[in-house]
């Protein structure tokens, strides 16, 4: 592996470039590689030497070194690795990158910059305050990344082999697949004779640009196994040329005392139970007697945000469909009070036409009319209203909406108790649904959102960790668009 690098490294290009930080200085000798032109997602090697010329710090060369850090910054950059040394008797950083790359020109551009967030403390702010510039490296000439001349996922150069281990009726294979390039293997389906393979384990290492893969499968067989080669084809950048490499048949027989069992002697029955007795240690949930709940469990858990997306939709559809047939049930005064919002501070005396002869409600009706509308001085901001000095004191659009709902539910009320006892459950269900609209679709769309992000992470667990982060900043600016919907406003007529 060492040699590899080591050998990229002395055919190499190397330009220096010295930053001048006022309170030191840095020498940075670069190493690009000597090819003009590489293949999209060959490794390309990039390694950097870094000295420190002057310091006027006061803090040891070794100190200020581990603070630096450098990061590529191409826009065609696919990932990287990155490995940092510090050595000790040269008093140098190197730092060493492995690129995969997108096709297009690149410059191989860097960005060197001290960690001063974690310096805080350990300088004074007139240095920090130096130290905190970025500067980019990169290669004075481009290189060319010409894209894959094959349509395969694989780049490298690769070597595929299997291993074989017999358990007396039961094997262990692995598919192990070493060499230098794209971290992407195939995953393999065995197809094997006289038996049946699961696999149980899957690992892959990426160490610089040196792949190890192994996948791990669980055969069961009678009395002989023969396990067909696989096949791995790539592109290999330093050939140019597709390789195709495969495995050898493996196979075992049995040996001359197995023999004597004479499986061809024995019934149906008892084949039937020899075989389900051997295959069950390889599928024992298809052999388990009375699990058909934790079977059905296992596949709802399996298949859960497709039935959570599915239930979402239905629910909403009920909910839709259902408000058709609701609002047969309210009465006809119950929809015109739910129908007025206090858009304007006078949409409060549009209650008047529907205040019932009841006598609580129209004393608080022309007690709140009274203290809003008559010796009171509004002041407003931005076209709403900001306040509002009453007789009683100082009220808010808030105070101002949470009493204008107050009484709009108490007329609502009096309508409703001349219903029957399930019109009225019906009506207040509608009701429900009514005032709670934006809450159900901004919930709605949440759930929608998360359950396919979800379905996302399932099926590209590499970028998990973005997905989930992205889901919660969906979920964040949903609750932050509730509350922003609730927000009371008031508008203020131009007059």
């Amino acid at each position: 592996m060492y040699i590899f690098i080591l050998f990229l490294l002395i055919f190499s290009l190397s330009e220096a470039l010295e930053i001048d930080y006022r309170w030191l200085k840095l020498e940075v000798e670069s190493f690009y590689p000597a090819k003009i032109s590489v293949y999209e997602k060959e490794p390309v090697f990039v390694r950097f030497d870094i000295k420190i010329k002057e310091n006027k710090t006061g803090i040891q060369k070794e100190v200020l070194l581990s603070f630096i850090r450098m990061k590529p910054v191409d826009k065609n950059l696919k990932f990287s690795q990155q490995e940092r040394l510090i050595h000790q008797d040269e008093k140098k950083l190197k730092v060493k990158n492995l690129l995969y790359l997108r096709s297009g020109d690149t410059y191989l551009p860097f960005e060197l910059y001290f960690d001063t967030d974690t310096m805080k403390g350990v300088l004074d702010e007139d240095i920090l305050s130096s130290l905190s510039k970025k500067v980019l490296i990169k290669k004075e000439q481009p290189v060319y990344i010409s894209p894959l001349p094959y349509p395969v996922p694989y780049v490298g150069s690769f070597d595929i082999k299997t291993s074989l281990v017999d358990e007396n009726g039961t094997a262990t294979l692995k598919i192990i697949i070493k060499g230098k390039g794209f971290p992407s293997v195939p995953n393999y389906t065995l197809v094997v004779k006289n038996g049946s393979a699961k696999k149980i384990a899957f690992d892959i290492k990426n160490e610089m640009g040196y792949i190890t893969s192994v996948q791990k499968y669980k055969i069961v067989y009678m009395d002989s196994l023969e396990v067909l080669p696989v096949s791995f084809t790539f592109f290999d950048p330093y050939q140019e040329k597709l390789i195709e490499k495969k495995t050898k048949t493996e196979k075992i027989e049995p040996t001359e005392n197995e023999k004597k069992i004479q499986l061809q002697e024995l019934s149906e029955e008892k084949k039937i139970d020899f075989y389900i007795e051997n295959f069950k240690t390889l599928y024992p949930e298809y052999f388990e007697k009375n699990q058909l709940i934790k079977r059905f469990f296992k596949t709802a858990d399996r298949y859960k945000n497709l039935i959570l997306l599915f239930i979402l939709i239905l629910i909403l559809s009920v909910i839709a469909l259902s408000r058709k047939f609701l609002i047969k049930k309210v009465p006809k005064e119950v929809l015109s009070v739910l129908s007025i919002e206090l858009e304007y501070l006078d949409d409060y005396k549009k209650l008047f036409r529907y205040l019932p002869s009841e006598e609580k409600i129209q004393k608080l009706y022309a007690k709140e009319i009274d203290n809003l509308f008559f010796k009171t001085k509004i002041h407003k901001k931005r076209g709403r209203i900001f306040f509002v000095e009453t007789s009683e004191g100082v009220v808010n659009s808030y105070h101002i909406l949470k009493s204008f709902n107050r009484l709009k539910d108490m007329i609502i009320d009096f309508y409703l108790k001349k219903l029957g006892e399930k019109d009225r459950k019906l009506a207040v269900f509608y009701i429900f649904v009514h005032k709670n609209t934006d809450i159900l679709v901004v919930l709605s769309v949440l759930i929608f959102a998360t359950l396919i992000i979800q379905f996302s992470v399932d099926r590209f667990q590499q970028a998990g960790m973005y997905l989930n982060f992205v889901n919660l900043l969906v979920f964040t600016i949903g609750i932050f668009s509730v509350f922003l919907l609730r927000k009371p406003v008031i508008k203020v007529r131009n007059d």
